[in-house]
């Protein structure tokens, strides 16, 4: 197992670094951002939203605030990492929207139907393929946020750091 991947990292090592740095460039939307910063800072927003949660499962007001604090906290530096760490494999922050461009007919579709436009058999066929788009376009990024970064500089600058707080 890598060293970085180890137990130890949970302890306030790799991680809560990872964490700090991206706190730090809260929106930072340009350069660019390794593997482990994106997938750290992911992990840390997933196991909070999940305390949150449960909090919220509890104590229903007081959950409700704290996930309603934590997401905004969270939002704006989870999407600069992201746009960040898509950088790092030369590829515009605009595929996040991607998946949510596919949306924009299919919502024009159910808003028609919904007013009583019928086109018959064709929007279901038209829905079926922008749900499959929709998806193609998720796992795309999904790929791409997965991928190994450029080696070299890129458009995007210099490559990502290494560890945590090494910036330019």
């Amino acid at each position: 197992m890598p060293a970085n991947c180890a137990p130890d990292a949970l302890k306030g090592g790799v991680m809560w670094g990872w964490v700090k740095d991206c706190f730090a460039n809260y929106a930072v939307f340009n350069g660019r951002a390794g593997r482990p910063e994106y997938w750290w800072f992911y992990l840390f927003t997933f196991l909070g939203s999940f305390v949150t949660y449960i909090i919220g499962r509890r104590a229903p007001v007081i959950g409700d605030s704290f996930q309603g604090l934590f997401w905004l906290a969270t939002v704006l530096p989870s999407l600069a990492v992201t746009s960040r760490r898509l950088h790092d494999t030369d590829h515009s922050f605009w595929w996040v929207l991607s998946p949510m461009l596919v949306m924009i007919p299919l919502v024009a579709l159910a808003v028609a139907n919904r007013t009583g436009l019928k086109a018959g058999p064709a929007i279901g066929a038209f829905a079926i393929i922008g749900v499959f788009a929709m998806l193609g376009f998720t796992i795309w990024v999904l790929v791409l946020l997965c991928l190994k970064g450029d080696a070299g500089p890129n458009r995007y600058g210099d490559p990502a750091p290494v560890s945590p707080a090494v910036r330019d």
